[in-house]
This record gives C-alpha cells, sequence and structure tokens, in this order.
C-alpha cells in the first residue's frame, strides 16, 4: 500500500484458524516488533459490514502479548467507526501505520468475505446425492429439525437419545439408523441441568449396553437468547468439530418472544450460521388444529423437517407410550408415525412397537393410520362403519379411502356401499384362493 513520502506500507501475513478467525501478522525486522490484527465473525448487514475486532502487540518473539484493544466492533464501510478505532489505537500507541493497517484489512476483507457461497452453475453440480440423515428419519443432516410436543412429554429424553446415537453411532431407538461418521453434540439447555441431562445420558447407554465416553456430549446451560450468544457459540462449535447442535427449547432460545418474528428469523439465521446439523425442542401449541409449534408461523415455515411427539402414560406405571408424527419433510415424503414404548428403571430402554395400543395415542395420528388400522381388525367395512370406528365424518373417511384406492385400500364391487379392506388383506385372499384352487 502506498504511503506519502515514503516506501509502501508492508502487507501482512494472512491466515484463518481452526475457528474461521482472519488473522493479519506483521514482523518488523527492524525493531522485532510484532503486530498481530484478528477480525472475527465478518458479516454484511444491508449496505454495512460488521466483524468484531481485535488488536495485539508484542515487543519480540519472547515477550508476553498485550491486547491494544479487545472485541470491538467495527463497522467497515462506516468512515467515522473506523476513524474512531484508528483514534483508540493511536492513544494507545502512536505513530504505528494504524490507518495503513486497517485499510489493508478492509481491502482484504472485502475481497474474500463473500455474501454467501460462491456462485455455481446447478448443471455442474454431477450426482447429487438424496437427502441425508445424521439420525434416519429424525434429524436431516445439515438442516434444521424441529421435534414438538407438550410438556412432559419425554421430548427431551428423546434430544438426548439421538444425541447419543450420533455421536457414539449407536442405535438407542430401535429402527433409526446413522450412516454418516459420528461426530460430537452440543447440548444447549434452558430447561434442564447438567445432573438430569447426565443421568439421561447414563441411563440411556446402560439400555444399549454401551460404556460412557468422553468428548461425545458437550453440554452448556443457557440463559440469553441464540441470537445473543451465536458468535461465541460459533467459536465453541468450531473449535470442538461439533457435527449436531440441539436446542432445548426454542421458546427459551428466542427469549419468550415465540410469536414475534422479529425474535424468531434471526434465531434461525444465528443458527443457521454455524453450518451444523440443528434440532430444536420446541413447544405443541394450544389449539391442536394449528400446525406447527407455539408461536409465530415462522417455526413451521423455517423448519426443514418437523415431527410431533404423542405421549400416553398410565400414572404410577414404569413405562411411557409415545408415537412421533412426522408432519413436515422438505427433501422427502412424509414418513409413517414410528410407535414406541419406553421403560424405566436403572436403565431407559426404548422398545419400537407396531401399532399404538393407545386410543389417546391414535386419535391424533393421520387420518391414514387410523384407517388403516381399523380396517385391519375390521376388514369389508363400509364408509359409514369406517366413520363410526374412527370417530370421524363419513366425508372424512370417504375422501380418505378414494384417496388411497389402490394405494392402501381397495374397495368391493358395488357401486354403492361399498366395503373396503386393506390391500395386503386383499393380497392374502387371493393367495388362500389360489392355494384351494391348486
Amino acid at each position: 500500500m502506498p504511503t506519502k513520502g515514503g516506501d509502501d506500507f508492508p502487507e501482512p501475513s494472512y491466515k484463518q484458524n481452526a475457528v474461521g478467525h482472519h488473522l493479519y501478522t506483521w514482523h518488523d525486522d527492524v525493531t522485532k516488533e510484532m503486530f498481530l490484527i484478528q477480525i472475527a465473525h465478518p458479516v454484511r448487514s444491508g449496505l454495512d459490514f460488521w466483524c468484531v475486532l481485535t488488536v495485539s502487540y508484542r515487543r519480540d518473539k519472547n515477550a508476553k502479548p498485550v491486547s491494544i484493544l479487545m472485541y470491538k466492533r467495527w463497522n467497515l464501510t462506516s468512515t467515522s467507526n473506523t476513524d474512531s478505532h484508528i483514534r483508540s489505537l493511536n492513544r494507545r500507541m502512536v505513530n504505528r501505520g494504524w490507518d495503513a493497517r486497517l485499510a489493508l484489512i478492509e481491502q482484504h476483507l472485502n475481497s474474500v468475505v463473500e455474501i454467501g457461497d460462491d456462485l455455481i452453475d446447478l448443471s455442474a453440480v454431477e450426482d447429487p446425492p438424496p437427502a441425508q440423515y445424521t439420525v434416519w428419519p429424525f434429524v436431516e443432516y445439515g438442516e434444521h429439525n424441529i421435534i414438538a410436543a407438550d410438556g412432559g412429554s419425554t421430548k427431551s429424553l428423546m434430544a438426548m437419545a439421538l444425541a447419543i446415537s450420533y455421536s457414539y453411532g449407536k442405535t438407542v431407538m430401535p429402527g433409526t439408523t446413522m450412516s454418516l461418521e459420528p461426530k460430537p453434540v452440543l447440548y444447549l439447555d434452558y430447561e434442564s441441568s447438567q445432573v438430569t441431562q447426565a443421568r439421561r445420558r447414563r441411563q440411556l447407554l446402560a439400555g444399549i449396553n454401551t460404556a460412557e465416553e468422553a468428548g461425545r456430549i458437550f453440554y452448556k446451560r443457557m440463559y440469553s437468547p441464540i441470537a445473543d450468544a451465536a458468535r461465541e457459540l460459533y467459536d465453541l462449535i468450531a473449535s470442538r468439530s461439533i457435527g449436531m447442535v440441539i436446542i432445548d427449547s426454542g421458546a427459551r432460545a428466542v427469549g419468550g418472544e415465540t410469536s414475534s418474528e422479529e425474535m424468531v428469523i434471526p434465531y434461525f439465521n444465528a443458527v443457521a450460521s454455524w453450518g451444523v446439523t440443528i434440532l430444536t425442542i420446541a413447544h405443541k401449541p394450544k389449539d391442536p388444529t394449528t400446525r406447527g409449534p407455539a408461536g409465530v408461523a415462522q417455526w413451521w415455515n423455517q423448519a426443514r423437517n418437523y415431527w410431533e411427539l404423542v405421549k400416553d402414560q398410565t400414572p404410577g406405571q414404569n413405562e411411557v407410550h409415545l408415537s412421533v408424527r412426522h408432519d413436515k419433510a422438505n427433501d422427502e415424503s412424509l414418513h409413517v408415525p414410528v410407535n414406541y414404548k419406553i421403560t424405566f428403571g436403572e436403565s431407559i430402554q426404548y422398545h419400537e412397537i407396531g401399532v399404538p395400543i393407545s386410543t389417546a395415542i391414535m386419535s391424533q395420528l393421520p387420518i391414514s393410520t387410523q384407517v388403516t388400522d381399523y380396517l385391519l381388525n375390521n376388514p369389508q367395512s363400509t364408509v359409514n362403519e369406517i366413520a363410526d370406528g374412527i370417530e370421524r365424518s363419513k366425508k372424512v373417511a370417504d375422501n380418505e379411502v378414494r384417496k388411497n384406492e389402490g394405494k392402501l385400500y381397495y374397495g368391493s364391487s358395488e357401486k354403492y356401499n361399498r366395503r373396503w379392506s386393506l390391500i395386503e388383506e386383499n393380497e392374502k385372499e387371493a393367495q388362500q384362493e389360489w392355494w384351494e384352487k391348486d
């Protein structure tokens, strides 16, 4: 960089550290002085370009580093803000070329920091892979996943089970699979304590006969909204090579402002900047007809993969029956409900069951699941009988069987008052007729 009446100001050496901070270093061969300027979390917002500025100085290689400025917000597009930092630096160490140093950094950052990823031509992407899963089918890799339920529905226990599955590469919930390399999980908790979460983790591991290991699941009790702590958490995630972050729960993570888009959208933006798989635990709304978690519609709109957990438990029993219902999938078709029984004791175990035995659970599952369950036990039923059996209107039952005719159900040949059965039952009948004829 040319300077008036003198030699060009030397360019700094540059590198990025393990957490992505930009490091600019000047070594003076004559004075042996060293200047290090660290730029953290550069981000463009509208016409502004913000970052966090830290300036350190060493008299020589054997001296202890001294911080001159620490974690100061710097708007690179604001002349007055830049001048303010230069004045602060000159008050601490005069005539060290701070204006030139910051100008060189500004020039370099503008060339390396993009608004998003590099521009690509989609036709150049060869053989795009199908959607990948951190834990199939519940947690899609690299996306924002949400599991919602009423309070006390074991949703936090499920979150810990998924954390163990991914970080250990072990199946905790039967029917789930892990195809990716295990990585550490960060559990950000607003609702419980480290003692409770450690106990759950230990009991779940005992349930699959797996020993505890260090470095698998990291826990952090949270108090401030995620958007306020996003930069600190970014550094933590990068330094620990975290693969998935679990946030329990979404309501506290946005400061309780679940019905405010001004709080919810920044939450999604903040966690997206981490570049890892996100699982948010949320609460269901009081109105059962409302779609998605409690709060503004952006919870539903921004989630890429959304499940709801439905629970039934008999007081005094050490087991819980639950179903996990898939309500939204951006990249694949909806998965059928997955049903479990959880047993509690010295260990905690998930047991997969085929069909919920709880009528309270069944009433909250998709209509197709209810009709299928009814026809499994009552083949050759009319629409009126199906409607009565699932406690729905005749119109709802009729629409469901006709929509899935030839896929899930088949109807008799009568023009009116047809009788319906499951297709697999039809196959059994056809096989029986063939056997008898043979």
